[in-house]
């Protein structure tokens, strides 16, 4: 019996009658850090002192005979680290019909959280982009009609040196909203991407030769910790350069005074990652800042339209960037690195077709 739990993904803790913990497989110990030896012996009550309801499930259990399930609950973890699961603790009954014990098995949510965030965020991104779209297409036009307007203006009287100066400071700003409106229609109606066969370091090393003047003039030290092996991604070549441009950039931008620029890639390994996605296998791009990280408060809404932490920020370019990795099946995450900086991670399906 025990190869057999010990064989299991889920976390298993076993109690006695007496609510001792007897058992603990390895999804367990991965689970919680705590290793077998730690807390055989040990009451339930005791073990999960930090999370009384879980151990009060495992009690009813024992005096019911019943299964008991609690579908959310925080398990706190030594460090003061807590962990959202899911937990169902089951009678265990002898070959004559006799309580001998209780089964707790104990499922992560973390990863279905975020999950579940990503596509709120999808399904947001969809409805705002039917707006933003329309908005985009009625603005674009007169922009072109006003900077051809002010274009013809210098031209007529070019000699003026305040209509020449009035008139660049004109169309410099038009085509900063030309800008905008471009990524508002990427954003709002964006391509579907090619299915092909992609070399992810190939496209790495265009971007990134795209950039080296930026990081150049920044002061920025690149290092490639890259698997060469790495098969091929499906997805749209052009539409993963502009991922990995917004991303380049935004970690460039985040180094005001310098760094370093680190870009890792690898085959995704995270069994709970893996699970949680579409069937198949996954490459793993990091890209990561020295710069000075996201506040907390910040992270949760990085993919929000129109959203930044820049002074001169659209908001835009990490919600095209989720769009993106979105419609290429994959995923994309942020968080803070210690001692200093930020890291953004892309998951990209691998291309199965031979």
């Amino acid at each position: 019996m025990e190869n057999v739990l010990a064989s299991l993904g889920e976390a298993i803790v076993l109690a006695d009658r007496e609510g001792i913990v007897v058992f603990l497989n390895p999804a367990a110990e991965e689970l919680t850090g705590w290793s077998e030896s730690q807390v055989r012996g040990r009451p339930v009550r005791q073990v999960f002192a930090s999370s009384p309801l879980i151990s009060q499930l495992v009690e009813r259990t024992l005096a019911l005979g019943q299964r008991q399930v609690c579908a959310d609950v925080d398990l706190h973890l030594d460090g003061g680290r807590s962990l959202p699961v899911r937990a169902s603790s089951s009678p265990v009954w002898s070959t004559k019909g006799s309580l001998e014990g209780a089964a707790l098995v104990l499922h992560e949510l973390t990863y279905q959280r975020k999950l579940e965030q990503t596509v709120r965020r999808s399904e947001q991104l969809a409805r705002l982009g039917a707006v933003v779209a329309g908005l985009a297409h009625e603005i674009k036009n007169p922009l072109g009609g006003i900077r051809g307007a002010a274009q013809l203006l210098a031209d007529r009287h070019g000699s003026d040196r305040e209509i020449r100066e009035y008139t660049a400071i004109m169309i410099r700003e038009i085509d900063r909203l030309a800008r905008l409106v471009e990524q508002l229609l990427i954003l709002g109606t964006p391509a579907e991407p090619r299915a092909e066969p992609v070399n992810v370091h190939r496209v790495l090393h265009d971007v990134l030769r795209l950039c080296e003047p930026q990081l150049d003039g920044k002061g920025v030290t690149t290092v490639l910790q890259i698997d060469p092996s790495l098969p091929n991604v499906r997805g749209d070549a052009d539409q993963l350069a502009q991922l990995f441009l917004n991303l380049i950039q935004n970690a460039c931008e985040a180094m005001e005074e310098g760094g370093r620029l680190t870009i890792t890639t690898r085959m995704e390994t995270d069994y709970h990652i893996v699970q949680e996605r579409a069937p198949g296998k996954f490459v793993r791009v990091e890209v990561a800042d020295s710069g000075p990280g996201f506040l907390p408060s910040t992270l949760e809404h990085v993919f929000e339209p129109f959203f930044s932490t820049k002074p001169k920020g659209t908001g835009l370019g990490l919600a095209i960037c989720q769009r993106i990795v979105v419609n290429h099946g994959g995923d994309i995450r942020v968080a803070n690195i210690q001692p200093r900086g930020a890291m953004v991670t892309v998951l990209l399906p691998v291309d199965l077709k031979k």
